[in-house]
């Protein structure tokens, strides 16, 4: 398993809902959902969807309590994993107030701007057990919701930047492919 980057076209394609009757298809989840968690950690992420690991399902992870300690250089050199939220057919059901944040993407690396967001966010959606829930959030977690939610809808962070800024991004992270 591995992270998709930007301009990788599966990137913007739909995700579809899990069927939460079918028994494999649940322990398709339960395995990705693990998957997706060491991969999330190891890239120094604070959260994943399915589809930037090329798995087109409704599905993310997030986890925003975790404590990392960096080195001097920047290096990380421990991690302890705080609580890690697992979002099945999220549905987001309200959206209220603006809110910019500092945002990064683990599929579009080394690139972070700001970007404007609701401030809080109401949704539904199934846990890592199956178990319907309802959550309201705010700041820093309404907006890590709101942005993997867009990577389910298909979008990037950078979709919401100004004309301008996106073709300088774009061309940024193109040029450094040397495509």
């Amino acid at each position: 398993m591995e992270i998709l980057k930007f301009p990788n076209s599966r990137l913007r394609e739909k995700s579809k809902k899990i069927n939460l009757a079918d028994d494999n298809e649940r322990l398709e989840v339960i395995g990705l959902v693990k998957g997706m968690q060491e991969l999330m950690y190891e890239a120094n992420g604070v959260g994943l969807a399915a589809p930037q690991v090329g798995v087109l399902k409704k599905l993310f992870i997030i986890d925003i309590e975790q404590r990392v300690e960096k080195d001097d250089d920047g290096e990380v050199v421990d991690r302890t994993p705080g609580v890690l939220m697992v979002f099945i057919n999220p549905e987001i059901k309200y959206k209220e107030g603006e809110a910019v944040y500092e945002e990064g993407c683990l599929s579009v690396p080394g690139i972070y701007e700001e970007v404007k967001r609701a401030e809080k966010v109401e949704i539904e959606y199934y846990d890592i057990n199956f178990n319907k829930k309802h959550l309201v959030a705010k700041g820093f977690l309404a907006d890590v919701i709101q942005h993997e939610y867009d990577h389910l809808e298909g979008k990037l962070f950078i979709d919401k930047l100004s004309a301008v800024k996106r073709t300088m991004v774009k061309n940024k992270i193109l040029k450094g492919k040397n495509l």
